[in-house]
């Protein structure tokens, strides 16, 4: 950090003191600060004063006692005293000045170092003051540097004053670009922050504006602020920048989220609808037809069911550990215990299901309800997605202070860029599976927000023709 000595003169005797920002600036953890300075700088603070009589020596303490004795000398010869009386005389004049010195020397040092001691005591007092402000402007210079949101200050004429690294990138802006005392609307190229500058500085009221940034490929939404600091005399401008493209991809997420639930249940209403229409029509005329109908009904509200059921499961698993019973369990008791629902329909459709069994015991710290349900959803989803032949093989190993559970599948894999999104609610890599694999579209959410509140962690390892293997880490119940 550099640091640069100011000197401030006495403000101008005029209605409104003029403000100026030289090019020198404080500068420190991505942090630009122009310092501030007097209009009529070249003229330097007045000195303190100091106490200079306790120090300077005084030439009428050196002059006065020999001009005394002098008179005295020429005295005691005017009144013609003989010799020994004159050198009497003398020698009592000089003793009596003699003391008087000594005495007026011994005063003047002790004032001389009480004064010292006023000066060194002020001297600390300043230096300490001095510390603190350096401290109080590292922590205020780290704090801006490591902000998410940017920070300008303007000053009343809208010239850049302060200005952070976090600013600086959501403006586009070179990091090593000189921007202090120059104007907003020379570097910022966006007419609605220059509008809503020029707004909040003559309307005195705080402007919000979101525009969006073009930084090289990439446009940025960010969310502009502008308030008045009414502390500081004459009033300056806080520019605050927000980066939005967060909260427009959550956005988003919520937009589609909202858009597929509405679908997943008004394809399902739809039949319902329509199935019971056809039922009011058949019943008397085709019983054998209405009884298909029914079923189909049936069938669709077991969708439905199905689907509200895992929506209550996603919201459990993203309410955290909050609504968790966390126990050591064995994790393979609750594997079998999945095994037994699954084991028909995997009968059913040709395909080998099979538990590796373990070595060694395998206790996890984990609630048997989540755990139960992350078992049921990997298998559940790892059968669905296995042609007829396959095989769907549960495994456990150690690693580290956890245990891994993998459910391995050799069906139709995941291609590499589709392995993120697969996680998110209601997605599916193969949209024409979603009428007939008979899955929600959730159940993969579901598993990765339970093992996050179970503290775990959730992998796939995939690729198109080669299957799957879905890996969960959970903490292990016993610490060596």
């Amino acid at each position: 950090m550099s640091n640069t000595l100011l000197t401030e003169s006495n403000p101008p005797e005029s209605p409104g003191p003029s403000t100026a920002y030289s090019g020198d600036s404080h500068s420190g953890g991505g942090v630009s600060i122009a310092p501030r300075v007097s209009a009529t700088s070249g003229k330097s603070i007045a000195p303190r004063p100091i106490e200079y009589a306790a120090f300077r020596p005084r030439l009428g303490m050196v002059v006065g006692p020999l001009v005394a004795i002098a008179l005295t000398v020429w005295l005691t010869m005017m009144l013609s005293l003989q010799p020994v009386g004159i050198l009497l005389v003398t020698t009592g004049m000089c003793v009596i000045v003699g003391v008087v010195q000594v005495i007026y020397t011994v005063l003047r040092w002790e004032n001389a170092e009480a004064a010292y001691e006023r000066e060194r005591t002020a001297a600390e007092l300043w230096n300490l003051r001095f510390e603190n402000l350096q401290s109080e402007f590292q922590r205020t210079t780290s704090a801006l540097s490591h902000m998410t949101d940017g920070v300008v200050m303007l000053s009343p004429k809208t010239e850049i004053v302060l200005i952070n690294e976090a600013a600086r990138r959501l403006l586009a802006l070179s990091s090593g670009g000189q921007y202090l005392g120059r104007k907003i609307s020379e570097i910022v190229r966006i007419p609605d922050i220059v509008s809503a500058v020029d707004r909040a500085g003559s309307g005195k009221i705080d402007e919000n504006v979101a525009v969006e940034v073009v930084d090289g490929s990439v446009v940025r939404p960010v969310a502009v602020r502008v308030s008045r600091i009414l502390e500081t005399e004459p009033p300056h401008l806080l520019l605050i920048l927000s980066d939005e493209t967060e909260a427009h991809r959550v956005e988003a997420i919520r937009r589609e989220f909202i858009a597929n639930v509405s679908h997943e249940l008004k394809t399902p209403l739809a039949a319902i609808k329509g199935y019971a229409e056809t039922v009011e029509l058949a019943i008397q005329d085709d019983a054998e037809s209405a009884a298909h109908f029914i079923a189909q009904i049936g069938k669709q509200c077991d969708r439905l069911e199905a689907l509200i059921a895992d929506m209550m499961k996603l919201a459990r698993a993203q309410s955290g550990k909050g609504t968790l019973v966390i126990q050591a369990l064995d994790l393979e008791k609750v594997i079998n215990q999945a095994m037994s629902s699954f084991l028909p329909v995997a009968g059913a459709k040709q395909i080998d299901l099979s538990v590796v069994p373990s070595d060694q015991p395998v206790h996890v710290l984990a609630d048997e309800e989540a755990a139960l349900t992350i078992a049921q959803n990997l298998i559940s989803n790892a059968i669905r997605h296995t042609n007829a032949g396959g095989h769907v093989v549960v495994s456990f190993r150690k690693d580290g202070d956890g245990w891994v559970m993998a459910v391995q599948d050799d069906g139709v894999g995941i291609a590499e860029e589709y392995q993120e999104r697969i996680f998110e609610r209601f997605y599916r890599v193969d949209r024409t599976r979603k009428a007939h694999d008979g899955g929600t579209g959730i159940g993969l959410s579901i598993v990765k927000n339970l093992s996050r509140a179970l503290g775990g962690r959730i992998g796939v390892i995939s690729s198109p023709g080669n299957g799957a293997t879905f890996e969960v880490w959970l903490r292990s119940a016993i610490s060596k």
